[in-house]
């Protein structure tokens, strides 16, 4: 049974690959281009969080 829902589960965020054809270049590199936009995006959001963090006045704990 968990076997069962683990395969779905992994199945539903597995990326496809490309199909054969004309597009299958343009196809890889626009995934390419959109993990490493999505990498940036979370580190610029955890340099945020972590500039707030250590811009409170009682949180000088975290801040190193």
């Amino acid at each position: 049974m968990f076997n069962k829902s683990l395969h779905e589960a992994v199945s539903l965020f597995k990326v496809t690959s490309a199909e054969n054809g004309s597009y299958t270049a343009k196809l890889q590199d626009f995934r390419i281009r959109q993990a490493q936009r999505v990498r940036e995006a979370r580190i610029a959001e955890k340099h945020l969080r972590l500039e707030k963090r250590a811009g409170k006045g009682g949180s000088a704990i975290f801040a190193r």
